[in-house]
């Protein structure tokens, strides 16, 4: 075990020297070069660094597949998989194995423990200090693997944190376009019926260009407020600029009563200016609700969806299109 560590430590240190980045590639092609001793491949990097000379990018990478086969831009990736999927996956791979690890040790140690009386009664005293030597090694090597994995429970944690942050809108913290084809990839997993639907704020631009963009991003975060408080009982995202997207669990028809409803609590709330006072008057949305068809590509959906939302914007703005039909209509 402490090969190994001073291996993990020795090979950060090597890509230090390098100036070479710690991507999971590079990583792994430092730590079998000290890992592994004289190895063929630790002469072929002496062969390069001989004289002082730094390995490059292009030298890690022929010596990666040289020895371990395809470098990292060449390997075939899962759809959406990213570093930050590869690292977590590796971080998960590792607990499992420390947690297995601290088991092991455990059993040896209590194995130990329990024999010790039998063999300090048989007098077999060269015997027992070994075996007292070799029981506290092994209760040191379970504190150690307990510490790693802590360690390594601590930095999924943070890994998760940073995936979920990566889905996150930084504005009004409803999840991103990221969040929300994350949801929509598992939203058909169960048997009830969906609704998707578009809503887009009603000449909002005009917020922006009258007002500025601090007053343009504060309606936003009210809006996303309102939506979530109204349609509590369905996902909202916001899907870019003034636009957010909702799914709910139920059909069209119902789905649209719902944002029908979100859009009349909005359209009672009273925004002014913090600096004047001045009243900016009533906010409206107009918004699109379709069926989710059985096994139909989100993707699809939510085409139909903004194709309605743009008819309602033609239509007067402030309503709901349902497939083909108007819910609400202009104030």
């Amino acid at each position: 075990m402490r090969a190994t560590k001073a291996a993990c430590d020795q090979a950060l240190v090597f890509l230090e020297e390098q100036r070479l980045p710690p991507s999971p590639q590079n990583y792994w092609l430092a730590f079998a070069i000290h890992e592994r001793g004289a190895s063929e491949l630790s002469k072929a990097v002496c062969g390069i660094t001989d004289g002082g000379v730094r390995l490059t990018q292009v030298d890690a990478d022929a010596l990666y597949e040289r020895f371990f086969g395809r470098t990292a831009s060449e390997r075939p990736h899962t759809q959406g998989e990213t570093s930050s999927d590869l690292i977590r996956h590796q971080a998960l791979h590792l607990a499992d194995l420390t947690s297995s690890a601290t088991t092991v040790a455990g059993d040896f140690s209590r194995e130990l423990t329990d024999r010790m009386p039998d063999i300090v009664a048989a007098d077999m005293t060269n015997l027992a200090d070994l075996f007292r030597m070799t029981l506290e090694r092994s209760r040191r090597a379970e504190r150690e693997l307990a510490e790693t994995s802590a360690k390594v429970d601590q930095l999924r944690q943070q890994l998760e944190a940073a995936q979920g942050d990566a889905e996150r809108d930084a504005l009004t913290g409803l999840p991103n376009r990221r969040g929300i084809e994350t949801h929509l990839a598992g939203a058909q997993t169960g048997t009830e019926q969906l609704f998707i639907a578009l809503c887009d704020v009603d000449r909002f631009k005009s917020y922006n260009d009258r007002y500025g963009h601090t007053v343009g991003d504060r309606v936003l975060k009210t809006v996303a407020t309102s939506l979530c408080e109204t349609l509590s009982d369905c996902f909202v995202g916001r899907w870019g600029g003034e636009e957010f997207l909702i799914v709910g669990t139920c059909d069209a028809a119902s789905g649209a009563v719902k944002l029908e409803a979100a859009k009349t609590a909005l359209g009672e709330r009273h925004f002014k200016l913090r600096e004047t006072d001045e009243p900016l008057g009533r906010i409206t949305f107009s918004a699109g609700v379709t069926d989710v068809a059985w096994n139909e590509p989100p993707a699809i959906a939510v085409e139909r969806a903004d194709a309605l939302m743009y008819r309602a914007k033609e239509a007067g703005r402030d309503r709901v299109l349902a497939d083909a039909l108007a819910v609400g209509a202009a104030a």
